[in-house]
């Protein structure tokens, strides 16, 4: 009888063991969706850290192009008279700082070293000493170069115009 009443007894402490490891198996299964959840979180969160690092270089980068699109002009550098051509083959006539009058195209090296980068239907982008350059509009009627004038005239835009 007494072998009978422990069996018994150990069947019923297995009985009431079950119940304890699934319990166990349940708060395992809970920690490991929880920390699923915070990997999933950290994970979006280096997305979100590298798509601000992107678009800060991105918007870096551009005000880089737009402070050398819209840098003042220097006196002594040459304005820009007249944008003519056809097609892609556009021609610049330019005046020099001692007043001379050149025309010019795409890849041509000016007096003083400066090379002519590009040559659009609105801006004449030159470079020199490293530095690319818009080069200013001809303002006639005026007894010197003004860096402050705004470029005007037909086929030339103001730099930030259109936007």
């Amino acid at each position: 009888m007494r072998s009978k009443y422990l069996s018994a007894l150990l069947m019923l402490a297995a009985w009431a063991a079950q119940p304890a490891r699934a319990e166990s198996t349940s708060d395992s299964l809970t920690r490991l969706e929880a920390e699923t959840m915070v990997l999933k979180a950290r994970e979006r969160l280096l997305e979100v850290q590298a798509s601000i690092l992107g678009k800060q270089n991105e918007i870096a980068a551009r005000q880089s192009i737009m402070a050398t699109l819209n840098q003042a002009e220097v006196i002594g550098d040459p304005v820009v008279r007249a944008i003519e051509g056809v097609g892609g083959r556009l021609y610049a006539t330019l005046q020099m700082s001692d007043g001379s009058i050149a025309d010019v195209q795409q890849g041509d090296t000016l007096p003083g070293g400066m090379k002519v980068l590009s040559i659009a239907p609105r801006e004449v982008m030159v470079q020199s000493g490293g530095r690319k350059i818009r080069l200013a509009a001809y303002a006639p009627g005026q007894a010197g170069l003004n860096p402050a004038a705004v470029m005007s005239g037909p086929g030339v835009a103001r730099p930030g115009a259109g936007r």
